[in-house]
């Protein structure tokens, strides 16, 4: 049907007219002309100017990510300095606890000698004492021993010089 209607009759769409030709020309290049002096210009113009827009948000788009980047970069390097400082932190606190630590031993150490020194003298104290007493007593053993060999009393006078000899014996012996 479709072969039918494209050879046969008077108007046969594959028949080449030179005067449709001709007409198609003049109102093809018409429309060219309008088009080109009326609407290439606005349509050229809004290409471009979108072409200038998106241009512009491409360099505003780069500009915000090197910014973010640099913001990345400064906060990785803050942070960094954080972290190092709280190094130097826990450093310097393990130190001091060190050193209050050795601090605490030291005074221990030296409130322990104290007290050894305390005791050692104390002790010293309480054995010359009991040697004094001792000496005292055995003093008086020997004049009492003595007096009842001699059955006689001893005045205080030759009581006390006895007393005193015979430390000094027993100091010398």
């Amino acid at each position: 049907m479709l072969l039918e209607y494209l050879g046969e009759g008077d108007f046969a769409l594959l028949d080449v007219d030179p005067g449709l030709v001709i007409w198609t020309f003049i109102i093809f290049g018409i429309v060219l002309f309008l088009l080109w002096k009326f609407a290439w210009g606005p349509i050229t113009a809004a290409l471009d100017e979108r072409a200038g827009k998106i241009h512009a948000d491409i360099d505003r788009a780069e500009k915000l990510r090197s910014d973010a980047e640099a913001k990345l970069a400064d906060y990785e390097n803050r942070l960094n300095g954080l972290r190092e400082e709280g190094q130097h932190i826990i450093q310097e606190a393990r130190k001091d606890g060190e050193e209050l630590k050795n601090e605490i031993l030291e005074k221990a150490r030296q409130e322990a000698e104290e007290l050894k020194n305390r005791a050692v003298r104390e002790v010293n104290m309480a054995r010359d004492d009991a040697l004094h007493q001792i000496h005292q007593q055995v003093t008086e053993l020997s004049i009492a021993v003595a007096a009842r060999i001699l059955e006689k009393d001893i005045s205080p006078e030759d009581h006390a010089r006895l007393i005193e000899e015979s430390i000094k014996d027993l100091r010398g012996a």
